[in-house]
């Protein structure tokens, strides 16, 4: 199945879910709020992740509907009275099937070689008339727009040295890094009805909640990079600095209906 790049570090994920969270947690909630969401939906979160996402479902789908949310570490997941919180590998463990009206997975897919097993499982766990929603990335296209008018281009030239790093770490780990540019295809192949999607590059400056997430994966992945101590200590520094400026990557999402 791969391994899953940021499990095993011995770290705390939480400015990792901290950023994403702020990242993409209002693009998520109206996605899912244009499919109709309310009361009495049963919903399925696949790598619940920090818990924003499901428990923003349990609001919504209360008091009647159900969420139950998945992932293989979670220590970070709640149960509530409409929440039920499944330790849960996607790869390896079953699901049930006809069960839910919206399965929703968000930078899960991504790092998984069995991908297209997985996406045959989670459509199968959909009612007839249920909802499939991937959030996913394409990776390729960050580049570096600004650094600042003090800074050298050897600054942009470590941004991209990290992104690059960063990346083939992905890749020998099992990721598809441009994933994301084929998920309506995907969903598409696996038979699903009313596909649509999106995509979309943002601008993001240090500080950001991208940059954020940018430099927290870096942290994680510290000891995997081939980088001296002062240019990590700069790398960090650029991720901060307002004066930093580089164009997303791609944020990908899309919806199909069994």
């Amino acid at each position: 199945m791969g391994t899953y790049l940021f499990g095993d570090t011995g770290e705390s994920l939480d400015p990792k879910f901290d950023a994403l969270s702020s990242l993409l947690d209002a693009g998520t909630f109206a996605r899912v709020e244009q499919l109709g969401v309310a009361d009495g939906w049963r919903c399925l979160e696949v790598g619940g992740g920090g818990g924003s996402v499901a428990n923003w479902l349990a609001d919504v789908v209360a008091p009647s509907g159900h969420v139950t949310v998945t992932d293989i570490d979670v220590t970070r997941l709640e149960e509530r009275d409409n929440v039920t919180v499944l330790e849960h590998d996607v790869v390896s463990n079953i699901l049930p099937g006809n069960a839910f009206d919206l399965v929703h997975a968000r930078l899960v897919l991504f790092y998984l070689p069995a991908r297209e097993v997985v996406l045959r499982k989670l459509r199968d766990s959909l009612r007839p008339g249920g909802w499939l929603v991937l959030e996913e990335f394409d990776c390729l296209p960050l580049e570096v727009l600004s650094t600042g008018p003090s800074s050298g281009p050897e600054d942009a030239k470590l941004i991209m040295r990290v992104k690059n790093a960063l990346l083939t770490l992905l890749d020998h780990a099992g990721a598809e890094l441009a994933w994301g540019a084929r998920i309506e295809r995907a969903l598409l192949d696996a038979g699903l009805n009313d596909v649509s999607g999106s995509r979309e590059v943002r601008e993001w400056e240090g500080g950001s909640a991208g940059c954020r997430l940018l430099a927290a994966t870096a942290r994680l992945m510290r000891p995997k990079l081939p980088l001296t101590d002062d240019e990590f200590a700069r790398y960090l520094e650029l991720m901060a600095s307002p004066d930093t400026v580089v164009s997303s990557y791609a944020i990908c999402s899309a919806q199909g209906r069994r």
